[in-house]
């Protein structure tokens, strides 16, 4: 009794199975039969022989597709078995569904035309004719029109060089007879780079060093191809040594190697300077501040030189340190690009790597011997300088200025600069570099007048010949003429215009 209980038991259950299975058999074809021509599928490769690419779509029949048909330029295919394969359900046969990138004359009529510019499916066409403005394409037997600007994702110019060939087109405008048809292979193009640059960006990490491609350059800077997407590599990342544009360097095509800065979006910086030792970390073994050292005038600007110390290390000589004797208003003044000069090291910041020069500090300072160029009370010829809130600057000699405050300046008078004048130095101030002027025929009567002057928005700086910004502190040679010099102490109490800092301009 047990052993029929059994078996009656086993055969109900095979039922049961098989049942399951017809049913679920009866699914995948009722599944199979919902493709029809033109639907996008997306289903993973199962088998791939020497001619097609066998993809499951999960119903009775294996889809396939031509291996030519997703083969690159070269022939070769970048697919695998397992990968997914993407396209359009094109026709439909005894072996299967057939896929393809786009619509074939092969596998559709005229009428489908419609359906493909409806649905946004791409079309394949050959172009046989330039036509003004553009080409003439046969899709799918009909006449279409391509626009010059939407052959190709660059300018066009040679438009022969597209007779005979057969591209994928986007119908982007078709008349309800489909009379008139225009197509565009740009819109496909740009869709296959942006998939191709999202793929290459999934890949690339910040820090990472790849191989690249140099493709065209600009003032700027030069554009790598990192295999499906482009990073840009800055002027300034190219060499520790000053690179002034990127074709002195790099040639078009050139092959790089290339460390991924940043990656903010799409936009990729790139460094060839980054995978190079640092020529600065090597010249702090050798240099030190207070030494005196030969270098090259690289380049000039406005606020100073830039000179090289060693191949890829360069330090600034702002205007201020290039003349003890003069005001530079310009380096081109004092120096020129490619002059050898001497100069001292005037301070080193190893955190942002510059270097702070000086020519001024190896010149000979008037000041020294002050003593023996200017005396008091004697009568001197000078040359005015300027003329400003506080007085009259007057040169006494290279190097040494002196002031004729505002307050002795005589309403007759009106200097202008390069106007020789006879004065006499009234007081020395050694310790703050001042000299006070004043007239040599000034009567024992004649006041002083004392004037209100609105202090100057910008103060001038004069270098240390005409005086710091410190205290009226010091040992001084000379009372002057009547009162206190009250010119000088509103100079003197003036706010510095600018810091210490020599590289403020960059």
């Amino acid at each position: 009794m047990s052993d029929k209980v059994r078996e009656n038991s086993s055969k109900a259950a095979m039922k049961e199975l098989k049942e399951e299975y017809l049913r679920m058999l009866e699914e995948s074809f009722q599944n199979t039969t919902e493709f029809k021509k033109g639907d996008v599928v997306e289903a993973p490769i199962v088998a791939i022989n020497e001619n097609y690419i066998i993809v499951n779509l999960g119903g009775k029949f294996d889809a396939y597709a031509e291996i030519g048909e997703y083969a690159d330029e070269k022939g070769n295919l970048n697919l695998a078995v397992g990968d997914n394969l993407k396209g359009y359900i094109v026709d439909q046969n005894d072996q299967g569904f057939v896929i393809g990138k786009s619509l074939t004359k092969q596998h559709m009529d005229k009428q489908s035309i419609r359906d493909a510019f409806e649905k946004k499916i791409p079309t394949q066409g050959k172009v046989y004719s330039v036509t003004k403005g553009g080409f003439n394409v046969d899709i799918l037997g009909a006449r279409a029109f391509c626009p010059i600007s939407q052959i190709s994702t660059h300018s066009v110019e040679d438009t022969g060089a597209y007779i005979g060939k057969t591209l994928d087109f986007m119908i982007i405008e078709c008349s309800e007879n489909c009379r008139r048809v225009v197509v565009s292979h740009r819109q496909l193009a740009e869709q296959q780079d942006a998939e191709k640059r999202e793929a290459a960006l999934a890949k690339l990490t910040i820090g990472e060093i790849v191989p690249g491609k140099v493709v065209r350059m600009t003032s700027f800077g030069a554009f790598v191809d990192l295999g499906g997407v482009e990073g840009l590599m800055h002027v300034s990342e190219i060499s520790w040594l000053h690179v002034i544009k990127p074709q002195d360097n790099l040639k078009v095509n050139q092959e790089v190697e290339v460390k991924i800065l940043d990656i903010k979006g799409d936009k990729i910086s790139l460094s060839m300077k980054a995978l190079q030792e640092n020529p600065f970390t090597q010249a702090m073994s050798e240099i030190k501040e207070g030494d005196v050292v030969n270098c090259r005038v690289l380049r000039l600007h406005n606020f100073g030189a830039f000179a090289e110390l060693k191949p890829g290390v360069e330090g600034l000589i702002p205007v201020s340190e290039m003349s003890r004797n003069r005001n530079v208003a310009h380096p081109r003044e004092v120096l020129k690009e490619g002059d050898y000069v001497q100069v001292q090291i005037l301070r080193i910041d190893q955190d942002t790597q510059k270097i702070s020069l000086s020519l001024k500090a190896l010149q000979e300072d008037p000041w020294d011997k002050i003593n023996e160029i200017v005396q008091l009370e004697t009568p001197f010829e000078g040359v005015v300088e300027s003329s400003t809130n506080f007085g009259v600057f007057v040169s006494i000699a290279e190097g040494v200025t002196g002031l004729l405050p505002r307050s002795r300046v005589r309403k007759t008078d009106n200097f202008k600069s390069g106007d020789k004048v006879t004065l006499m130095v009234t007081a020395i101030d050694s310790d703050s570099h001042r000299i006070t002027l004043d007239y040599i025929d000034r009567g024992p009567d004649e006041v002083v007048e004392t004037r209100q002057f609105s202090e100057p928005r910008e103060p001038r700086n004069y270098g240390d010949s005409r005086g710091g910004r410190g205290d009226q502190g010091g040992q001084r040679r000379g009372g002057g003429r009547g009162r206190g010099d009250d010119e000088w102490r509103k100079y003197a109490n003036q706010k510095p215009s600018s810091d210490d800092n020599p590289f403020r301009d960059l």
